[in-house]
């Protein structure tokens, strides 16, 4: 989750290091609800995964980043394929691409999760008529990481200072705490068009993402 450095132990007593825990899951409530709301979840939860709210994880600049970054892979080998099609063919286009995630120092992001991934598997149809190529497909995100306390030496928590992620490693070997999953998964819709030019113009594209809003 944090920097990575050196396994230490913090030779302090279990139930210390449990109390350390809960008070920063109480205090850290009125500034960063979602990571006390996951150092809790490690503290009872057992193990189990947990699925992040998807607005809340696509309110970090970073998440958005690494989604379009993805897009734009999926744009290219597109425009690649469409350049080649016959008139009067069709084709399927399937792939996926991981983007990896580095959360800012600071953000409630970086408490929840330092370093993450987001795999997008994407599914697309091509079809020329002429000089156009029309184009579209859907894109399964699933990001995901696994709340650990594994990798590094410390993480600052404000009002706690520099804790040691020996911490967290300890209560996890004491049977104190469960590391577990954290995932969300949404669904992009994706409709484009290719438009060949003619010599020495280069050809034009057009591609409209659409998010598929679920209940949840």
């Amino acid at each position: 989750m944090f920097l990575r450095g050196f396994r230490r132990r913090t030779g302090k007593p279990v139930p210390e290091l449990a109390t350390l825990f809960r008070s920063i899951v109480t205090e850290g409530r009125d500034f960063h609800p979602m990571a006390s709301d996951f150092l809790e979840h490690f503290m009872d939860g057992a193990g189990a995964s947990r699925t992040m709210s998807l607005r809340w994880l696509r309110s970090f600049k970073v998440i958005k980043k690494a989604e379009r970054k993805n897009q734009n892979r999926f744009e290219r080998q597109l425009v690649r394929e469409a350049k080649v099609l016959r008139d009067g063919a069709s084709t399927w286009l399937h792939d996926y691409w991981d983007a990896r995630i580095n959360a800012f120092i600071g953000t409630e992001l970086f408490y929840v999760s330092r370093m993450s991934l987001l795999r997008s598997q994407g599914s697309f149809v091509l079809t020329r008529a002429g000089l156009e190529v029309r184009m579209s497909g859907t894109v399964r995100h699933h990001w995901f990481d696994p709340y650990d306390w594994d990798r590094g030496r410390w993480v600052y928590i404000p009002r706690h200072g520099f804790v040691p992620i020996a911490v967290g490693r300890e209560l996890v070997e004491s049977d104190e705490a469960r590391d577990f999953l954290m995932e969300s998964r949404h669904v992009q819709t994706l409709a484009g068009t290719y438009l060949d030019g003619r010599w020495p113009w280069r050809g034009s594209t057009r591609f409209e993402w659409s998010l598929v809003r679920t209940k949840h």
